[in-house]
This record gives C-alpha cells, structure tokens and sequence, in this order.
C-alpha cells in the first residue's frame, strides 16, 4: 500500500465509527431509549435536521417504500433495524465526507 492510502485508513475508520454513532444516537433519541426527549419544532430545525440526518435518511426511504406499496407499514413492534439501518447510513455519510474532505486538502497541497 502506498504511504497516502495507509494514512487515510484510521480517518476513514474513525469517521466510519462516529457515523455509526450518530445513527445509532438519532434512532436512539426518535424512539425514546434516552432520558432525552425531541419535540416536532426541534426534529425539523436545521440543527435536528443534520442530528437526526441518517435516521431521517431511512425514515424517507420508508416513506417512498410505502407510497410505492400504496399502504402504510406497521414496525411498532419491530424497529430496531431501523436503527442499525440509521447506524449504516451515518456510517456511510461521515465515511464520505471524510473522503472528500481528504480530496480536496490533497488538491489544495498539490497546487499550494
């Protein structure tokens, strides 16, 4: 492996883990498993909107699933795999800003 990828890994890990943090917190405070509550004006604010982001992510794509299907689906019994869903998808959105965070400082040192 060439000295530039092997010194990405960790940030990469490390943004991988966080974002999976952060899905896994958003799915946490929605469903009330912390002595924290949200109410609607928080959830649709702009700072509840980036905290709630990879969870909100899944819940729309529950929304198009349903409007597709023409019916509403029940997950009142069983939701906790939204939130390992919701821990994929923070995982997957700090995993991207990092790298591209990491491609532009690359870019910005190659011209500076």
């Amino acid at each position: 492996m060439e000295t530039g990828v092997r010194s990405r890994l960790p940030a990469i890990g490390v943004a991988a883990a966080l974002g999976a943090a952060w899905g896994l917190l958003g799915y946490a405070l929605l469903w009330g498993h912390t002595p924290f509550v949200v109410h609607r004006p928080f959830v649709v604010s702009l700072a509840g909107t980036i905290l709630l982001l990879p969870v909100r992510v899944v819940l729309w794509g529950i929304r198009a699933a349903e409007r597709s299907a023409g019916h509403a689906f029940d997950f009142s019994q069983r939701n906790a795999w939204i939130g390992a869903l919701a821990g994929a998808v923070g995982a997957a959105l700090a995993v991207g800003a990092t790298a591209a965070v990491v491609a532009l400082s690359r870019r910005v040192r190659r011209r500076g």
